[in-house]
């Protein structure tokens, strides 16, 4: 099995998430990392950052669609005059699991839940669905998030798609958690500080202390 790693909204930690993922779990099975629909290539990428942290364990894949300016993808397709085709994606992602069938995805996605793909309103969520893959949702851990956070979680759910956990990134906030874990019926995965240094080492020592009821080991064991 793979999982997702989705957000409530940009720069959440969707990129450090899955970095984390990959280390704490690279141990047991055979894994691989896919951005398919990346913006703002005019500076690091995600799958660099990715490439740099953990690329000595685990394989990183090329995205489908990468795109110049660090805006929305339906906006960054428009202005390159290059639409993005989801059938493209998903052909992809059948491909890459033909490709090693031992080996298991997690996928990053893109901004929030609904950010737009396409001009004609095929949104991330929409290929969420056509993916069938569970989601690991992060969220901010400080003010906003118990709304940004339980609005996901509910499109999740209008939407069917398999909750994989909550991770919630910054400082520890335990009044946020239990509101998020009270309010959203949910229990919170992990919690992940922002770490001083990203790096190979910092994200190491970060996957040490990550997920230790080990709640995620199944997306991984088959």
């Amino acid at each position: 099995m793979s999982l997702v790693v989705v957000g409530t909204d940009t720069e959440v930690g969707k990129t450090v998430v899955s970095a984390v993922v990959l280390a704490r779990y690279a141990r047991r099975r055979r894994l691989a990392y896919w951005k398919p629909l990346a913006t703002g290539a005019d500076g690091d990428t995600d799958t660099g950052l990715v490439r740099r942290w953990v690329g000595h364990r685990v394989e990183v894949l090329e995205e489908a669609y990468l795109y110049d300016p660090p805006v929305s993808p339906h906006l960054a397709a428009r202005l390159a005059s290059r639409p993005i085709d989801p059938e493209l994606i998903l052909g992809k992602l059948v491909q890459h699991a033909l490709d090693d069938p031992r080996r298991n995805l997690v996928v990053e996605g893109i901004g929030g839940l609904h950010v737009p793909i396409t001009d004609q309103g095929y949104l991330l969520s929409h290929l969420l669905q056509d993916m069938h893959l569970p989601c690991l949702l992060v969220a901010r851990s400080g003010l906003g998030t118990i709304n940004h956070t339980l609005l996901s979680l509910e499109a999740l759910r209008k939407r069917k798609l398999e909750l994989a956990g909550v991770v919630m990134v910054g400082p520890r906030d335990k009044e946020n958690k239990a509101a998020i874990e009270k309010y959203g019926d949910v229990k919170v995965t992990a919690e992940l500080e922002w770490l001083p240094r990203l790096g190979r080492a910092s994200i190491e020592r970060a996957a040490r202390k990550f997920d230790t009821r080990g709640r995620l080991k199944r997306y991984f064991e088959a």
